[in-house]
């Protein structure tokens, strides 16, 4: 049994981290295949053997157990552990992959990874408020970029449908090569692929919450062209059709 604890940091550091998660459990084996998923994900694992295998996967062995830093995939990926389970999580905005990857393994995440230990695992009563007060020194100097800021408004409002890309280049003020150049950067995927990314997580939602007969229309409601373009690169990003996802609960 798998012991967790879920907390939503406040602002600014909500500006980053989505959620702080804790995981424990003295004894298990999992081999799990996720579907590529809108987030980025830190991990520190206190415990036996932890491990996260697929594209933009990074693992670093430090003093204070093991870093993980997960970023955004445009295929399914493995999540194992063997053994005692004791791992916190840190969900992240999507474009931290690129801020956080040249941290991996320094004195700083070094740092958070003792602190968290200490105030979330050792604590009597977790302290997430001294857990914050340590993760905003990885984040205070980090300036995100007003560019990418803008092109994650724009997708949050409008229709992420055919065209969508090519009207968003109209409103930069800088090139799109130097956009790509940018967002590749911060999210290690072309602007396209993030798009795809965010309509198969959408239709993720619709299809959890529908029945298989309206496929279709979850496909259309997701941003994709026709059910064609849907079933292809659903599959691609999670391995299953819709239908089969639908009918097996996979994630």
């Amino acid at each position: 049994m798998i012991e967790e604890i879920a907390y939503r940091p406040k602002y600014p550091l909500s500006g980053f981290i989505d959620y702080i998660w804790v995981g424990k459990s003295p004894n298990l084996t999992m081999d799990f295949v996720h579907h590529a998923a809108l987030f980025t994900e830190l991990i520190f694992s206190y415990g036996d053997d932890y491990d996260i295998r697929g594209i933009n996967t990074e693992k670093i062995n430090g003093r204070t157990g093991v870093q993980v830093l997960s970023g955004l995939k445009n295929r399914p990926f493995l999540t194992t552990t063997h053994g005692a389970y004791a791992c916190i999580g840190l969900i992240l905005k999507p474009f931290c992959y690129g801020i956080l990857l040249p941290k991996l393994g320094s004195s700083s995440l070094e740092e958070v990874a003792a602190v968290l230990f200490d105030c979330l695992f050792t604590a009597e009563n977790p302290d997430f408020a001294q857990a914050e007060k340590c993760l905003l020194r990885v984040f205070e100097t980090v300036n995100t970029d007003p560019h990418l800021m803008r092109f994650e408004a724009h997708l949050a409002t409008e229709m992420a449908g055919k065209g969508m890309l090519r009207d968003f280049s109209k409103l930069l003020l800088i090139s799109q090569k130097s956009f790509i150049q940018k967002f590749r950067k911060h999210y290690f995927l072309t602007p396209s692929e993030y798009l795809n990314l965010y309509k198969v997580n959408k239709a993720v939602i619709l299809l959890q919450n529908n029945s298989p007969e309206r496929l279709t229309d979850i496909g259309l409601n997701a941003g994709f062209y026709d059910q064609s373009h849907f079933i292809r690169v659903f599959k691609k990003f999670s391995g299953y059709t819709p239908k089969e996802f639908s009918k097996f609960g996979a994630g």
